[in-house]
Order: C-alpha cells, then sequence, then structure tokens
C-alpha cells in the first residue's frame, strides 16, 4: 500500500508539472490592470457602450492570460483591430500600427494601470502628452517607432506609481496647444499636458481661460499660462505679457487673473473636473 500511495504521489506531481502554462493563476498585477480596464465607469468601459449603441455590428472581445490579455475589435471600419498586452519583466509592451488609429486603445489601457496603481488619471495622462508632444524620454511610458516596419513598441511601467520626472519640464505653449490666435469667431479648445490642463472658450474680444494645476499653482502653471495668452491673443494680450510676471490676482484695463478659485467657478467652465487639481481663471474682453 505504501509503494501504490508513493506511486500515485509521483503521478500527482508529474502531471502537475505538464499543466499547461495557459492554466496558470493570472498575474496579479495583469488582472488588477484587466479589471480596471472593464470595470464600470472606466474610460474604456464608456467608450464601448458608445461605440455599440451608435455601431451596433461592432463586437468587442476581452481576453485575459496568465501574463498579459487581449483585446479585439471587429465589425467597425474605425476602431477594428487586435491588441496584445503582454508583461514584460516590470512592464506591460504592445506592439501598434504607427497610423494613430491603434494609440487610443494604449491610452484606454494606461488609464487602468493609473487605475490600479493608484496614480491620478488626468495627471497620469497628461504626463504621456507631454512626453509625446514634447519628445521626452521616460522609463515610466515609452512609444518607440519601428519605421521599417511601420509599428510603434509601447512600453508602460506596471511595477509602481510612475516617478515622472520630467513633469516639470513640461508646460503648455505652441507644440501642445496647435490652436492660431482667436478671431470674432466662438472657439473652444483645450490641453492636458504634464501636470497642467487648460480649457478656454471664447473670441478675440471676450474669452475665459480656466488653467489648472495638480497640486500647487506654480512657475509651471505661470509659464503656461503666458504661453497661452500668447497664443490665443485675445484683445488686451500685449499689456498681459508685458505686465503678468509672477503668479497673482490681477485686474488691468483688459483682462482679470483669479488664482485658487473655488468648486463653483470651475463648475462654471468643466463639469468633470480632475481632483487634486489648483485652477486659476484669466478673463480677456468686456
Amino acid at each position: 500500500m505504501k509503494k501504490i500511495a508513493k506511486t500515485i504521489l509521483l503521478l500527482t506531481l508529474a502531471l502537475a508539472l505538464l499543466i499547461p502554462a495557459a492554466w496558470a493563476e493570472p498575474d496579479a498585477a495583469i488582472k488588477g490592470i484587466y479589471d480596471a480596464l472593464l470595470a464600470e465607469g472606466s474610460d474604456y468601459s464608456r467608450a464601448k457602450a458608445i461605440t455599440v449603441e451608435y455601431s451596433p455590428e461592432t463586437k468587442y472581445e476581452e481576453k485575459l492570460e496568465n501574463d498579459g490579455f487581449t483585446i479585439t475589435v471587429t465589425g467597425d471600419e474605425y476602431s477594428s483591430g487586435n491588441w496584445r498586452f503582454m508583461r514584460d519583466g516590470d512592464a506591460l509592451t504592445t506592439t501598434i500600427s504607427s497610423d494613430g488609429m491603434q494609440s487610443v486603445m494604449v491610452i484606454y489601457v494606461v488609464k487602468a494601470v493609473a487605475d490600479y496603481l493608484g496614480m491620478n488619471g488626468s495627471l497620469t495622462m497628461g504626463y504621456v502628452n507631454g512626453l509625446s508632444m514634447l519628445d521626452l524620454s521616460s522609463d515610466d511610458f515609452a512609444m518607440t517607432p519601428d519605421e521599417t516596419a511601420g509599428t510603434t513598441d509601447v512600453h508602460i511601467n506596471i511595477a509602481g506609481p510612475w516617478a515622472m520626472k520630467e513633469l516639470d519640464q513640461m508646460v503648455i505653449d505652441d507644440r501642445s496647444l496647435s490652436y492660431g490666435a482667436l478671431t470674432e469667431e466662438s472657439a473652444s479648445m483645450a490641453a492636458n499636458i504634464g501636470k497642467v490642463m487648460m480649457i478656454a472658450n471664447g473670441t478675440a474680444d471676450d474669452v475665459t481661460i480656466l488653467l489648472g494645476e495638480h497640486g500647487e499653482l506654480d512657475d509651471v502653471a505661470l509659464k503656461s499660462l503666458i504661453n497661452v495668452v500668447g497664443i490665443l491673443q485675445p484683445k488686451g494680450w500685449e499689456d498681459f505679457s508685458a505686465n503678468y510676471t509672477r503668479l497673482a490676482d490681477a485686474q488691468a484695463g483688459g483682462y482679470e487673473v483669479a488664482l485658487n478659485v473655488d468648486a463653483q467657478t470651475v463648475g462654471q467652465i468643466i463639469d468633470d473636473a480632475p481632483e487634486g487639481y489648483s485652477f486659476a481663471v484669466a478673463h480677456f474682453g468686456a
């Protein structure tokens, strides 16, 4: 009996070694990111619901594996594709086409990584935008194009909250705000770069600019506001550019600036203000 029991034990151990890797439990970080991606209210889930509502023939399929996950979209000429995100050490990696269409899914996954790691979603996306628009490199996130293959390799750090060492280098300027001077036609525009976000609504004669910075308003906000006004050139911008040299409440003939405005004021300009931000409002015109 002892010999039989020993034989059964050895066979059980041998069979355990033969179990396919696909049967293994998913990596904890991978599963956490996958769950955040599919969570109710996530950017991906909301985009998926909107797409299916307006294009019912579109089909989404998500598949969790032990070392990654795959997203497949079919039936829609604009959003169809296949994305496989795999763990490689401390990173989540994928390869996408370089035509720009597939990068949208990367954004949804980055937001899921931010949720899983407890990072501020708006700040994380601003950081990713800043790296791309200002041509900066980072250990946290990288998109490396392969011009020969026509693809881009994506590297997303999932080991822990990102250091984002480059944040103070990221200000809104003409590289990240691709708009010309305002005219008599009403316009709305927005930017989210690094730890600074901006929304502007109005015309050259009457425009309101909301500027938010994660944490406290500092020189990054000051430089960004000066650059935004210089790009949009509303009535009174020359006086502002010549005299507004430090962050402060101000009121002159053609403009007014209010720092650290309350939530009610912010809510009149943006419906869902990001958490953890301080805001300033600049108004030019009547």
